[in-house]
């Protein structure tokens, strides 16, 4: 997350991730988000991944000892303990302690005194961040490589899990629109296996992996690319380091985290690759426009969408 040195200036107020310090506060009064933003600049770009992780994984950092925590993450133990002290921590446990003291997942967010406005303002910033860093990692040449490989493959299948099941299901609707043989897997109660046996080196694969993945996430990425399959990964820090050495079209997503984690940078790249998608199949394509106007005969045949 590109973090701009800017905090609240709200008074007296306590979220699930950050506290606002009064004017003149000493570090240690400041929250985790604070303090981030705060130290942003003068990090590293490995101690950046390290805090883009934390922030959108904090339930992970509350559940995880510093072991466990670098072999989520894909960054070293050296490289969090440094982190940690940049911050003003003195060690992990202090840490963990203010993580602990800012986010309880699951609890109500406590808001003591806050207008309406300056909780949207909050919101915003932290959105926008998240989508500026997202949107500026992005390699134009991978995104005109993906998105026409998405356009001209005879089978695309969108693949998620957990938190990844509903960006990955908002991109096959998008993308049924443009054209056909879109796959949404896997099927509810269903297992993939079977699925993947379908596809072959002219098809491409496109996995949201954001929060929480299955064990077997890199499992089938590999057996994807066994089978010559074009691989395009929407994912975060956690994931890109999950696949190291594979070859993918990965694109990074800043999750930024409040009380739950926010997806809206994920959900942006969905809207970014429909378009692109569109853009290559071409708005006057006289199959797209067919297959436009025979989805509209079909929705009033049905009724589906009402008056």
């Amino acid at each position: 997350m590109i973090f701009e040195k800017k905090i609240s200036q709200a008074s007296n107020v306590e979220t699930s991730t950050m506290a606002v310090p009064d004017e003149g506060a000493g570090a240690a009064d400041l929250g985790l988000v604070a303090r981030i933003r705060g130290s942003y600049e003068s990090l590293t770009a490995t101690e950046r991944e390290a805090a883009q992780f934390i922030l959108g994984h904090l339930t992970d950092v509350l559940m995880c000892n510093s072991v466990e925590l670098s072999r989520l993450s894909g960054i070293s133990q050296p490289t969090l303990s440094r982190l940690y002290r940049k911050l003003g921590y003195s060690n992990a446990g202090e840490f963990r302690r203010d993580v602990r003291r800012i986010h309880r997942p699951g609890a109500p967010e406590t808001v003591r005194n806050v207008r309406c406005d300056d909780l949207l303002a909050d919101h915003l910033l932290r959105d926008s961040e998240s989508l500026k860093h997202t949107f500026e990692d992005i390699d134009r040449a991978q995104l005109d490589s993906a998105c026409r490989d998405m356009a001209m493959a005879p089978h695309v299948a969108v693949v998620g899990y957990r938190n990844g099941y509903p960006v990955a299901l908002h991109l096959r609707e998008q993308l049924l629109q443009l054209r056909g043989n879109i796959d949404i897997l896997p099927h509810p109660g269903q297992s993939i296996a079977e699925e993947l046996t379908d596809y072959s080196s002219d098809d491409v694969a496109v996995i949201v992996g954001v929060g929480r993945r299955p064990p077997f996430f890199a499992r089938l990425v590999d057996v994807l690319l066994e089978r010559g399959v074009t691989v395009v990964v929407i994912g975060d820090v956690a994931a890109r380091n999950a696949l190291i050495g594979r070859n993918v079209v990965f694109f990074n997503v800043a999750l930024n985290s409040h009380m739950l984690s926010s997806f809206t940078a994920a959900f942006a790249l969905v809207a970014l690759f429909a378009d692109e998608v569109g853009e290559r199949l071409g708005s006057d394509d006289v199959d797209v426009r067919k297959r436009i106007e025979d989805i509209n005969d079909c929705f009033e045949t049905l009724g589906e969408l009402g008056d």
